[in-house]
């Protein structure tokens, strides 16, 4: 039997169907025109648009999928493996004392605040800030982090997108530039330093004046990094809600919550081929988080716990094991082998990652991912947006379309 044809019974095995495949072969000319029409009809219900359809949908399956999307794939929240990596995480933070690590080079509060505001609304990629520091920047030119100066010099937008390597979908990310230098102007007399006072140290107000989708350029975990930056760098203090700030969730913190196990999905994710639309993202996105917040909930049954005040505070370190302790080998993401690290090394080697790439056989999780999880993946997202986003890939009956780079 070949492959497609296996492919077919393994559907109609799910549908507890015993079909003959010789039998159908006998009504068609051969294998191949019973492929050809299949793919045909498949390729029709994932991504051609029909007349019936409504404007803000390019297939059948896009619409059913963004209204079943979470039934089909069942997020839950495991309580008792978010207890035992709240466990993991006491033996370290009881000896240890992790944070953001940024070289703000003596910069003063209220510029440091100013650099953070406008490089955090750009995004979670790794290039973003990877080319240079981003306070060194402001050395060489602070008219950069300046409202008044960028809202009157667009090249100066252009430059800083450029510097910190964030110059591509730049017909979002200047008007962000824009918005956010506007708000501060209007709301903060051009500085992002009284943002805290002006909302008496109130998380939630904060989070509330920021977060207007696709005019200042601040998504809730853009706020929330923002936010949790602004304490760690001892820039701020928060008077009210400081517990709700979130983990920021990105590809390494729900590849964790994924592989220990607090969060679980009816099946493994789908690529992004089939979540072109992102839905898929964005449940795991939300669903990761509060997977985090239900760890950090769990850790303060502990008694005498050294629990952080607020769950972003462990976003720092869980963002760095995903990314150093997940590693990839040669043919897949996997575990790596190896005991935990000593708790008392953990710190220089979090901070310090030219030690932590001589020292790959660890993963502080090690005990609570079970084997059947250490091959899960996070999802992967395509741009709605962006040059190569789904919006370009409209086709219809007339076959072709798709997305393209």
């Amino acid at each position: 039997m070949s492959d497609f044809l296996f492919f077919l019974k393994r559907l109609t095995n799910h549908l507890n169907l015993s079909i003959s495949f010789d039998t159908i072969l006998k009504n068609t000319k051969d294998e191949y025109e019973l492929a050809a029409f299949m793919l045909y009809e498949i390729n029709k219900f994932l991504y051609q648009k029909n007349t019936k359809l409504e404007n803000n949908y390019i297939s059948e399956f896009h619409k059913y999928w963004k209204k079943n999307h979470e039934k089909v794939l069942q997020p839950i929240i495991e309580k008792t493996e978010a207890f035992e990596v709240a466990k993991i995480l006491e033996d370290i933070y009881a000896h240890n004392k992790i944070k953001t690590q940024l070289n703000t080079l003596g910069l003063s509060k209220k510029r440091i605040a100013n650099v953070r505001f406008f490089t955090a609304i750009q995004d979670f990629k790794t290039d973003i800030n990877a080319k240079v520091n981003p306070f060194e920047l402001y050395k060489i030119q602070p008219d950069f982090f300046k409202p008044k100066k960028i809202l009157k010099n667009e090249l100066l937008i252009d430059e800083l997108l450029n510097r910190i390597g964030a110059d591509s979908q730049i017909d979002k990310r200047k008007p962000w530039m824009r918005k956010a230098a506007e708000l501060l102007i209007e709301k903060y007399d051009g500085c992002a330093f009284n943002i805290n006072k002006a909302h008496n140290g109130d998380v939630l107000e904060i989070k509330k004046s920021l977060v207007d989708p696709g005019k200042y350029g601040f998504s809730q975990k853009k706020a929330d990094m923002f936010l949790r930056d602004m304490v760690d760098l001892g820039v701020w203090e928060y008077r009210k809600n400081i517990d709700k700030i979130n983990v920021m969730s990105d590809k390494n913190t729900m590849r964790i919550a994924l592989r220990t196990g607090i969060l679980q999905f009816r099946i493994p994710l789908l690529a992004s081929y089939m979540d072109v639309y992102c839905y898929q993202y964005g449940l795991v996105d939300r669903w990761s988080a509060k997977a985090w917040r239900e760890v950090w909930v769990q850790w303060d049954s502990i008694k005498n716990n050294h629990r952080p005040a607020t769950p972003a505070s462990i976003d720092y370190f869980i963002y760095r094991m995903g990314k150093l302790a997940c590693w990839k080998s040669e043919t897949r993401r996997k575990c790596p082998p190896g005991n935990p690290i000593s708790n008392r090394r953990l710190e220089a080697l979090v901070i310090q990652d030219k030690l932590i790439f001589n020292e790959r056989n660890f993963c502080v999780f090690e005990r609570v991912c079970k084997d059947k999880n250490k091959i899960l993946k996070h999802p992967m997202s395509i741009s709605i947006y962006g040059r190569t986003g789904w919006k370009s890939g409209i086709t219809d009956e007339g076959g072709g379309g798709g997305i393209q780079s």
